[in-house]
């Protein structure tokens, strides 16, 4: 077994009775069919060699043969380089076989320079290269990711009409994936197939060459692979590899890619996360389809998954401060609810938060007074995100109106609905409202967030008000590190 790769042994061959060495063959022919442990295989073999020699025989190329299995089963280089001196020094050619030993040897220990000494030596011999000799040569190359050696190789065989088995390609496919050369993995495998060897009988070769595809961002080797892998030998990814594949779905706009990817997730039993939807959300936007990228929310909440503000941001980050781009997207909510489908309320979140990110408050309440005609019943993370564009804007008297109709809606403030209030007070002249926001929060046993203190320290510093230094301390009663930076602040002027 080398990398993993069965190989054929030779074995003694049969002497004919009458021959002196015959009965002696037979035996090591016995020690190579049940080596065991390295050790004492390499023992056995050398007892019944120096049994031979006690007899006046002399040593043939099936001897040697067992005497070269033996040191190669225990990896001793020295051993089968001494060998195959002995059998020159006696007048013997080591035959294709006794150098296919010497060669298994060096590769194991990845001796590429001596493989190619023998491989000469073989040559000028005029014993030919077989496909198991190439194999062993390529096994060393690639142990030692000499990988354009290889494919040089490789070459070689073909010009020499060696017929390379599957062993030859996958030792090659193996190195490209180790050396993260998605191409080279995907050229030799598709050249595999080409030469109608079974690559079938190797599916694991499609998942490693998806895999390292889908690290270099080559949808054409994931595609390729993924049919192979999961359609046609249902090979089971695991998450990591279905995450990455998804990555690239999301950024080429493959949307059946990442359909099947998420389909996969859920048959290998993985349970439906937020984080594996939205890579379809992004393909539908690389696509232009920003109605389907909406629905998405809808299939997500079909899947028992409460799609959160992190989910949208595919969705936030397309509408980037463009005001065009912010209605588009209104208008594709209300071809929504013309259609009767029912408009998520993370998809009427996202384009609340686009206008509040362009700092457009008049966008931000006219968005958020739609939610009814829309059907939409607006959360706790709607009244944050209108919140935001009031701090954009710092236009404090909406905050209080929205905090007003928040209650009246009967929604509870979160953490960030303080912090919000918070920071919209510290856009005011009078900002005494700050203090009473967070002395609410720690009513509440709940430790007022690190950048409620830094906000307020700094509205504190500008003013020059001497509660900056209470509010240093009390973060550093909650744990919070003050800076130098920090403690700076106060003592500059305005």
């Amino acid at each position: 077994m080398a990398n993993g790769i069965a190989t054929k042994r030779n074995i003694i061959k049969q002497s004919h009775p009458t021959v002196p060495l015959a009965a002696f063959h037979n035996r090591l022919d016995y020690q190579i069919r049940h080596k065991g442990a390295p050790k004492k295989f390499l023992e056995n073999v050398l007892n019944i060699v120096k049994e031979i020699k006690q007899h006046n025989l002399k040593l043939d190329q099936n001897t040697y043969y067992a005497i070269l299995a033996a040191y190669a089963h225990n990896r001793d280089q020295d051993g089968v380089m001494r060998t195959l001196k002995e059998m020159k020094q006696n007048g013997l050619t080591p035959s294709v076989d006794n150098y296919n030993l010497a060669l298994e040897t060096l590769a194991n220990l990845g001796h590429v320079r001596q493989q190619n000494v023998l491989k000469e030596e073989m040559k000028q011999n005029g014993v030919a290269l077989t496909t198991t000799s190439y194999f062993h040569l390529l096994r060393g190359m690639c142990r030692q990711d000499e990988l354009e050696f290889a494919l040089d190789t490789l070459e070689e065989m073909k010009k020499m009409n060696v017929q390379a088995n599957l062993s030859c390609y996958a030792t090659i496919i193996s190195a490209s994936l180790r050396l993260s050369d998605a191409s080279t993995a995907f050229s030799v495998l598709k050249e595999a197939e080409s030469a109608g060897l079974p690559v079938q009988s190797q599916p694991r070769l499609y998942l490693d060459a998806m895999r390292v595809g889908a690290n270099s961002d080559s949808e054409e080797i994931v595609n390729y692979c993924w049919d192979k892998a999961i359609g046609t030998y249902s090979m089971r990814p695991d998450e990591g590899t279905l995450l990455n594949v998804l990555r690239v779905a999301a950024k080429t706009g493959n949307t059946k890619l990442a359909t099947d990817t998420i389909r996969q997730l859920s048959t290998s039993g993985y349970p439906y996360k937020e984080h594996y939807f939205t890579p379809l959300m992004e393909a539908f936007i690389v696509k232009g389809d920003l109605k389907s990228a909406f629905n998405v929310l809808d299939i997500m909440r079909v899947s028992g998954v409460s799609p959160s503000l992190r989910a949208t941001l595919p969705i936030r980050k397309q509408l980037d401060k463009d005001v065009d781009a912010i209605d588009k997207a209104y208008y594709i909510l209300e071809e929504l609810k013309k259609e009767n489908k029912a408009v998520d309320i993370s998809a009427f979140n996202v384009v609340v938060a686009a206008c509040a990110d362009a700092k457009d408050i008049e966008r931000t309440i006219a968005t958020y007074r739609e939610a009814q005609a829309l059907g939409v019943q607006p959360n706790v993370d709607t009244y944050n995100l209108v919140l935001e564009a009031c701090i954009h804007t710092r236009m404090k008297g909406m905050g209080n109106v929205v905090i007003d109709e928040m209650k009246k809606a009967e929604i509870t403030p979160n953490l960030e609905t303080y912090a919000k209030m918070m920071e919209l007070s510290c856009t005011q002249k009078n900002y005494e409202d700050a203090f009473v926001y967070l002395e609410e929060m720690k009513s509440y046993d709940i430790v007022p967030p690190e950048n409620c203190y830094v906000r307020l320290a700094q509205k504190l510093a500008y003013e020059q008000d001497p509660r900056f230094h209470m509010v240093l301390e009390e973060m550093e009663t909650f744990g919070y590190k003050v800076t130098p930076r920090i403690r700076a602040l106060y003592g500059k002027s305005k």
